[in-house]
């Protein structure tokens, strides 16, 4: 049975007013220092656990701040939900982190979403069309939301902080193009290989600019072994590309297995990179290079966005884009010796 204030009270011959006033610290409120101590002791010992809806009904307030973040099997994102969630302890609030998949009907994100929050961070969601039909108009226009990640956010007006991995996909293939690579393949997901998706229009754009043509190795499962599949699979077809760009670094990885799999070196035979940053690329070998989000900042940059936009409900929205970061290593030069 959860523990009550009453409880607390009881066991400490204490009013519950005054534990209330300790527990959930409504402004101009003076307890003694003595007391305070007692009260936390007493609250951890014994398991309190606070019903934050009575306490959204009481004060308006929760004190709870909800991470909206799909794709958790990618180490970036489970990178970011991390970053967000410590912001959000450190300034003393809870984090709801919900894992929403954006396919799903708006009764199942209903069922999903705690409403009961006083903010949002919104780790790249979809268009704002696709937010209200899912999520009603309600919980979009009240609660305060800043929105992050690698997404575009040319349909929001509001808040938003975002790395810009277009001109990281650029970058990319520009490296690959002067290391003398011919044929640039890019990995990439099913319906993020068509035009309209960032990325997918950056790679189109660089491989115009050197001169080549695209080369898409399209997945329509997006797990490590599908990928792996599919990048034999292509190479059998049509032989082996000379350089190999990948959307994220989870199908870089897959990649170079597959790689491996048909005795075809990295980087002898084929260049490869991929993107988002994760630490692991840095110990393979040979070292895999990435182009790298600044995911601490991204995410500390976000909060103070949403501390901001709690603050003031009327300030000017802020939209901040952050540069990548290109991790140039063994992988993606020809020469891994230079």
């Amino acid at each position: 049975m959860p523990v009550r204030l009453q409880d607390i009270a009881r066991e400490l011959n204490l009013s519950a007013m005054t534990v209330s006033r300790v527990l959930n610290r409504p402004e101009g409120t003076y307890i003694a220092k003595e007391t305070e101590e007692r009260v936390l002791k007493a609250a951890a010992e014994m398991g309190y656990s606070p019903n934050r809806h009575a306490r959204a009904l009481a004060t308006g307030r929760t004190l709870t701040i909800a991470v909206w973040i799909s794709h958790l099997q990618s180490s970036a994102y489970t990178q970011i939900a991390k970053c967000c969630r410590e912001e959000i302890e450190g300034a003393g609030l809870q984090a709801s982190i919900s894992a929403l998949h954006w396919h799903f009907s708006a009764a199942e994100h209903h069922r999903q979403f705690d409403h009961s929050v006083d903010g949002i961070l919104a780790v790249d969601p979809p268009e704002a069309a696709i937010l209200s039909s899912l999520l009603g108009e309600t919980t979009l226009q009240t609660i305060p939301r800043v929105n992050l990640g690698s997404g575009r956010d040319v349909e929001w007006g509001g808040d938003y902080v975002r790395v810009d991995l277009c001109e990281g996909t650029r970058a990319a293939i520009q490296n690959l193009a002067e290391a003398g690579c011919r044929r640039i393949a890019y990995s990439v997901p099913y319906g993020v290989h068509v035009p309209g998706a960032g990325n997918y229009d950056a790679y189109v754009e660089a491989m115009g600019v050197a001169g080549l043509m695209p080369e898409p190795i399209v997945h329509h499962q997006w797990d490590m072994p599908s990928v792996r599949s599919d990048v034999i699979a292509h190479i059998q077809e049509f032989g082996a590309p000379d350089g190999l760009y990948c959307h994220n670094d989870e199908f870089a990885i897959a990649a170079f297995r597959a790689l491996r799999d048909i005795n075809l070196r990295v980087p002898g035979d084929v260049l490869l990179i991929g993107c988002e940053g994760n630490e692991f690329m840095e110990y393979f070998d040979p070292p895999l290079s990435t182009i790298s989000m600044p995911i601490q900042k991204m995410c500390r940059t976000a909060w103070r966005l949403l501390e901001n936009r709690l603050e003031n409900a009327q300030a000017p929205a802020e939209q901040i884009i952050l540069p990548h970061q290109f991790l140039q290593r063994d992988s993606s030069h020809p020469n891994p010796d230079h």
